[in-house]
């Protein structure tokens, strides 16, 4: 019987910590122009932006691992105040080449200046063979470093 993993990371930006919550809760289709070799497109299927319930399909291309695919996101916890959302992934390779179950939370974490971007994946393997997320860790931190300068630079 598979168990379920966790494996996390974070990274220190130099944006303001409400800038750049708005742009991964309100505004992620400006993914696909902050970073278009890696979100080539961000799209909502059903619901609100940042809300509950809301449907994403995030089509990406991880260079490092040469993956170009996409992955449906729901929303299934927010928490504005504390900066956080909880997703759960129901469809993309991630789900029918590596993982039964997939889950993140993403939050950041305001400092004096700028702030701290965490990721966590949960997960369970289809078999012992599968390797540990943490590619996708380093390339959603890579993104995150990415909006980070575009922000910073605006």
């Amino acid at each position: 019987m598979a168990q379920l993993q966790r494996v996390k990371g974070q990274a220190d930006l130099k944006s303001n910590a409400d800038k750049f919550f708005d742009v991964w809760s309100h505004k992620l289709h400006l993914l696909s122009t902050l970073c278009p070799d890696k979100f080539p497109k961000v799209e909502l299927n059903e619901g609100q932006w940042g809300k509950v319930g809301a449907v994403c399909t995030w089509t990406y291309h991880c260079k490092d691992i040469g993956e170009h695919a996409f992955v449906k996101t729901r929303i299934e916890e927010s928490n504005e105040e504390k900066r956080y959302f909880k997703y759960s992934y129901h469809d993309g390779l991630i789900l029918k080449n590596y993982y039964k179950t997939f889950k993140s939370k993403f939050q950041v974490v305001p400092k004096e200046e700028g702030c701290i971007v965490k990721w966590r994946f949960d997960y369970e393997k289809m078999n012992e063979n599968v390797p540990e997320p943490n590619m996708y860790i380093d390339f959603l931190l890579g993104t995150a470093k990415d909006v980070d300068a575009c922000l910073c630079s605006a």
